[in-house]
């Protein structure tokens, strides 16, 4: 095993091809690690574990569920069935482009209201033809928007007056009460302008890697999906303004939510441009060699992400970065010291 020498590029934080070699992973008794690490449940969460006689703390995450809000049961850490009725998708990335086709709204039942119904969005959501997110976005409703329920779908989706038209919205993002206004925290106020940083345990790695600087992190080890929509989001809430620059990394620990990060972050993501805010998602970096995660399944869900953000997103392909200039993994999961310092200083040019 050999180190490859680190470099940071200043430039190109789109898209480019991943290399084609393995690249150095460590395996070394001496690899440099915090105090505390992070190790991975049988689930494919990340677990904390002292680095004291090898011992494991023992603390299992909550990050992953073994049943969603809407009982229904999730599928082995590789997919789930989503609320909306949607099978969230093969995260390895089996489902092969012949067997996809253009979204038809004869596919769906569409149950029609007797009396209509006026309901609330209670976030900035996106507006569809069809309802399901395979269909085409044609616009959005703002947090508080008001809207004229016609019907609902047999995915649970809303069918919405629109327009001169119908269209629909996820029934997760409207409601009957109005949302009250949304208050931001003074003493959280004077990180508005700066670099808001959200992520999981490689997040938090990264943070101890680079030392004292100016970002605001959002982060905590063994999260995904169910983390930033129940807890990481109000805090994103609380502190963006004007000027602010809103990195997420977030995904390795659950590709199986592809669809729900889709939905989520575009939704988000136009609320906090409308603030004044820059909205990025970096692209889940590189694994190798662990049995919680592959990395077929890491190259399928960036693929998916990066065709699926709105334009209100701006693509990080952080992992073809590490693929083009070396890195070093300690565990299959989680990056050496210099790795993480070359990955925030390869952020930190790209916002």
């Amino acid at each position: 095993m050999f180190l490859l020498t680190m470099a940071v590029a200043l430039g190109g934080c789109g898209s480019r091809a991943a290399a084609a070699e393995r690249p150095a992973v460590s395996a070394d008794a001496e690899t440099e690690k915090n105090d505390v690490g992070t190790a991975k449940g049988e689930d494919g969460s990340e677990t904390a574990k002292e680095d004291t006689a090898g011992e494991q703390a023992g603390m299992m995450p909550e990050g992953k569920e073994t049943e969603d809000k809407e009982g229904e049961t999730e599928d082995a850490g590789t997919g789930r069935k989503s609320p909306d009725g949607q099978d969230a998708g093969d995260a390895a990335g089996r489902d092969t482009e012949e067997e996809k086709r253009e979204p038809q709204l004869a596919d769906h039942e569409i149950t029609v209201f007797g009396t209509e119904e006026v309901m609330y969005a209670s976030v900035t959501v996106n507006v569809r033809k069809g309802p399901t997110t395979d269909f085409e976005r044609i616009g959005g409703l703002k947090r508080g928007q008001e809207a004229t329920v016609t019907g609902q779908a047999d995915t649970g989706w809303y069918e919405i007056a629109y327009g001169e038209g119908k269209a629909y919205v996820s029934n997760k993002y409207l409601q009957k009460e109005k949302p009250e206004e949304e208050a931001v925290p003074a003493a959280e106020a004077k990180n508005a302008a700066g670099v808001i940083m959200v992520g999981d345990s490689r997040c938090v790695q990264m943070q101890q890697s680079v030392g004292e600087n100016g970002c605001t992190w959002i982060a905590e080890s063994s999260k995904g999906y169910k983390w930033l929509n129940e807890t990481a989001v109000a805090k994103i809430d609380a502190c963006v303004g004007n000027g602010s620059k809103i990195l997420i990394n977030l995904g390795v620990n659950d590709p199986g939510h592809l669809k729900d990060y889709l939905e989520l972050v575009n939704a988000k993501a136009a609320e906090w441009v409308e603030k004044g805010a820059t909205v990025y998602y970096a692209s889940v970096n590189p694994v190798w060699d662990n049995p919680y995660v592959t990395e077929e399944q890491v190259q399928y869900f960036n693929s998916q992400m990066q065709a699926g953000l709105s334009e209100d997103v701006h693509w990080i392909d952080s992992h073809s970065y590490l693929s083009d200039v070396g890195y070093k993994l300690v565990d299959g999961l989680h990056f050496n010291k210099e790795t993480y310092q070359n990955l925030y200083a390869y952020y930190m040019s790209c916002l």
